[in-house]
């Protein structure tokens, strides 16, 4: 799995000129990656309610859907993601990442201000990654009981 970078940036609103401007300060990146106890985390904490399975089959679904879309047709897809899940997602690993980060999800709404194309990429990348190690950890675990099986009939 590779390891995501998720930059957590503070807001400061500054006046020009008689107009006002956002401005990002304070950015930080930070590693960030979904493990089995930050997901655990998140049900607890009533972050997640749904697999993320699910919501990956829905993503490679709507993969098909958006490259065949106009331009409008993908920003109506784009609104039937839930933007807190998939913020909630990318909050859980960037705490799988960094078990001493010491942000709330609230703080950390604060301090993450991605667009929603990046957020949704991101969201996609982590869950495909986890799915993906999952799998792997699966199937060696699987080889593993193959081995101990053949074992034992040999001892019989």
């Amino acid at each position: 799995m590779k390891i995501q970078r998720v930059e957590l940036k503070e807001v400061e609103i500054v006046e020009l000129d008689g107009e006002f401007e956002r401005r990002f300060v304070n950015a930080k990146v930070h590693p960030a990656f979904l493990t089995n106890a930050a997901v655990k985390k998140g049900y607890d904490m009533g972050l997640l309610a749904s697999s993320l399975f699910e919501d990956l089959l829905k993503i490679k679904g709507l993969e098909t859907l958006v490259s065949q879309a106009d331009e409008e047709n993908s920003l109506e897809l784009l609104n039937a993601f839930d933007e807190q899940k998939l913020i909630a997602v990318i909050y859980l690993a960037v705490l799988g990442a960094n078990k001493n980060i010491g942000l709330s999800f609230e703080e950390f709404l604060d301090v993450y201000h991605q667009p929603l194309t990046e957020t949704i990429k991101l969201y996609a990348t982590l869950i495909t990654g986890l799915l993906s190690e999952s799998n792997e950890f699966a199937q060696a675990l699987h080889k593993q009981t193959k081995k101990s099986k053949k074992k034992h009939r040999h001892q019989s």
